[in-house]
Formats: structure tokens, sequence, C-alpha cells
């Protein structure tokens, strides 16, 4: 078991398109429940992923 807050979500790098700040979304797609990363400033997306790390690690592998 671990204490709360030991788990922390990985920091999201800034857009690599524009340096925006980026954020996770869940949202749906046939009827599943899906994570991706958008960046608040230009819009672009990354991989959707079914867990939010996952999202997040997809994210901050991009290059510009």
């Amino acid at each position: 078991m671990t204490k709360e807050g030991s788990m922390k979500t990985p920091k999201l790098k800034p857009c690599p398109f524009c340096g925006g700040v980026a954020t996770p979304v869940l949202g749906t797609r046939a009827g599943l429940f899906i994570y991706y990363v958008r960046c608040l400033k230009c819009g672009s997306t990354a991989k959707l992923c079914f867990v939010e790390s996952g999202a997040i690690a997809a994210w901050n592998r991009r290059t510009p």
C-alpha cells in the first residue's frame, strides 16, 4: 500500500510546436474512455491512450 500523494503524475513538457501549456484530457471514442494531451494554445494533440500516464508519456516523447 502506498502513502497518499506518493504516486506522482509525470510533468507535461511544453508544446513542441508553440511552447504552450498542455493538459491531459479524458474523452470517449466508440464508447470507450480515452486520454490524450492537448496544447491549450495551438490545440495540437498526441496519441490516444487508455491510461492517462500513457498519454502523458506519448506527449513528452514528441519532438518539434
